[in-house]
């Protein structure tokens, strides 16, 4: 059986036993198709009873300024699990909503009880994937506060860029943002105009190539350098999790 986006994603950081894949495939046993721009969770209204996998398609959460404005806080790409932020809360902290037409799974946050009991080294990956995606948005908050606006951009890209690959090896340095430059402005707090002109630098200086809506990086090491990027992505430290549960 092919693996799915979500178990290679979760494969990437430990190689998961057969009990394990039939476990998280119960996770994803109703998936249903979503058009672009619809809402899964509203911020402060949606009850957080339930959880996305996400099998395909581009998503992004937000939280409203005291303004009126939109701050983007996180991106979800095939593999991810949605609604993890809001775990500990009766009500959404986010509001969530589709980019593209997306295909998820969901289940009640409820199912997690049942999986972290039998599976615990699963519950450590949870855990360490939710401490990763913290990380990441601590770095992209710190490139906000202290490197201009090319440097920003160009962390996002190779965000984008390296998360998927976790589900795609052969992905290459081309990739489809499925962002509008409002959306890329409001997850790296700059206005439409300034993302514009930030872009088309960057293609000028030969860092990125852009056509037919997707992106190629053509230096990755030398963006990586100008925009004080780290690839958190790549690995994590598995050492004190738990040995694999294996059934009698």
């Amino acid at each position: 059986m092919t693996d799915s986006c979500f178990l290679a994603k979760l494969g990437h950081f430990i190689d998961l036993t057969e009990q394990e894949k039939d476990a998280l495939r119960t996770l994803e046993e109703s998936p249903r198709t979503y058009g672009p721009g619809e809402v899964l969770f509203e911020e402060g209204d949606t009850p957080a009873d339930n959880l996305y996998v996400v099998a395909e398609g581009r998503l992004h959460s937000s939280t409203t300024l005291a303004d009126g404005g939109r701050a983007i806080l996180s991106l979800y790409y095939p593999g991810d699990l949605i609604g993890t932020n809001s775990v500990a809360f009766e009500t959404s902290a986010v509001t969530t909503l589709t980019s593209v037409e997306s295909t998820l799974c969901r289940f009640p946050r409820s199912g997690l009880k049942t999986l972290f009991a039998q599976f615990p080294r699963l519950a450590a990956l949870f855990y360490a994937i939710a401490a990763l995606e913290n990380v990441s948005l601590q770095d992209r908050l710190k490139s906000i506060g202290r490197t201009n606006g090319k440097a920003r951009i160009g962390a996002l890209i190779l965000e984008i860029l390296y998360r998927l690959r976790l589900t795609n090896e052969d992905l290459g340095n081309r990739v489809e943002l499925c962002l509008t430059q409002a959306d890329i402005g409001d997850a790296v707090g700059l206005t439409n105009v300034h993302v514009h002109r930030c872009l088309k630098e960057l293609e000028q200086e030969g860092l990125i190539e852009r056509g037919s809506g997707a992106v190629t990086v053509v230096h990755p090491d030398l963006l990586a350098e100008r925009s004080d990027f780290v690839d958190r992505w790549r690995n994590i430290d598995t050492s004190w999790f738990p040995d694999p549960t294996h059934s009698a």
